[in-house]
């Protein structure tokens, strides 16, 4: 999510779009990251986590989508609100599975492990989305993010067969 993010307002300046185009699709992406939260716990408790992450993947994909559908502000926008909304059914999700798989002696490093691999990953994709952009263009990096979609998809995917097994 980060690397589509900081990448964003550089392709759109790259793509000559004005300083308050670019303002208004990073506010909307924001809207879509936090927004959702006052109703994703109560989407969580009634559908579950696993379908509530699996609509989280879907969202990421129909990002990749419009962001490969071209360079207008519309492109731009509605690939940064399905961006935010994935990334906030993902994290609250993941984060809802993390409580369940630390005892309590266990929690305080469980969460600082958990916080540092989001933070060091998040510093890495924030200081490579403009080399990455510049090096391979905005479609190439946007492709590029499939494969990791994947990875995500087939890792939720076994986790839900296991829990499936655990409760049979």
């Amino acid at each position: 999510m980060i690397l589509g993010m900081t990448a964003t307002p550089i392709a759109m300046r790259h793509s000559h779009h004005e300083l308050g185009s670019i303002t208004t699709v990073i506010q909307l992406h924001v809207l879509g990251m936090f927004l959702p939260s006052f109703f994703t716990g109560n989407l969580i408790a009634r559908f579950g986590v696993i379908k509530i992450m699996f609509a989280g993947l879907l969202l990421f994909a129909c990002y990749i989508g419009f962001a490969l559908s071209g360079i207008q502000f519309a492109s731009f926008a509605i690939s940064l609100i399905l961006l935010g909304v994935g990334w906030n059914f993902l994290f609250i999700g993941s984060t809802s599975l993390l409580t369940g798989t630390y005892t309590a002696a266990e929690k305080a490093k469980a969460q600082a492990i958990n916080d540092m691999t989001v933070f060091v990953v998040g510093l890495i994709c924030s200081f490579s989305a403009g080399a990455l952009l510049d090096l391979f263009g905005w479609e190439a990096m946007n492709m590029a993010l499939i494969p990791w979609l994947v990875i995500a998809a087939a890792s939720l995917f076994w986790l839900s067969q296991k829990r499936e097994k655990q409760l049979a």
